[in-house]
């Protein structure tokens, strides 16, 4: 399998291998039992948990619940490609609602941090709504921790995979990996 970034051919495994739902807790349980320890210590009481929205979804329910967390910000950032070229775009941002003057404590959370652009489009999204913010990260998975923002509090991530292995949740298909729906652009404005 071959795929295309902005910055040329990037050559991948060619078996995709599915994550099994066991080895998706126990990285989450993972990240989870790290985010209760670093809290503790350090006095910080999270207020909002700000999954980015698909891949953060599923990881940011189990983390919540595992923290007795119960309120949530999404944000959605849309990776798009026009005209050959991939673009990021923020469709949804519950956090405007919030009081732009606390000092509010959010734990974001992605599914896979690799490029860091969706990742970096919603934290300048969220900076710009709540710049006195204090931001935890926390994902499955990265590819390049070396990559990961230095502008945030901590960062929390399950495992570090390099870019070229290719794996799907247990909730994914195979088939979809390049093709799911909602890759269409008659699809991302809904």
């Amino acid at each position: 399998m071959q795929t295309r970034s902005n910055d040329g051919p990037i050559q991948y495994e060619d078996e995709i291998r599915t994550m099994t739902h066991s080895e998706f807790k126990k990285h989450v349980l993972k990240v989870t039992k790290e985010i209760e320890k670093y809290t503790m210590e350090n006095n910080i009481r999270i207020d909002y948990v700000v999954p980015i929205l698909r891949s953060g979804t599923v990881p940011a329910v189990y983390i919540a619940n595992e923290l007795n967390l119960i309120k949530f910000a999404p944000i959605q950032v849309k990776k798009i490609k026009q005209n050959g070229k991939y673009d990021h775009i923020v469709l949804l941002n519950s956090l405007k609602d919030l009081d732009k003057e606390r000092k509010l404590n959010l734990l974001v959370v992605e599914g896979t941090y690799s490029s860091g652009e969706t990742m970096h489009t919603a934290l300048n999204e969220i900076n710009k709504t709540l710049p006195n913010a204090n931001i935890l990260l926390a994902c499955v998975c990265v590819r390049g921790e070396e990559n990961l923002p230095k502008d945030i509090q901590k960062s929390f991530y399950g495992f570090s995979l390099k870019k070229e292995k290719l794996f799907i949740y247990p909730w994914e298909l195979k088939e979809q990996k390049e093709t799911h729906p909602d890759q269409k652009i008659e699809n991302i404005f809904y």
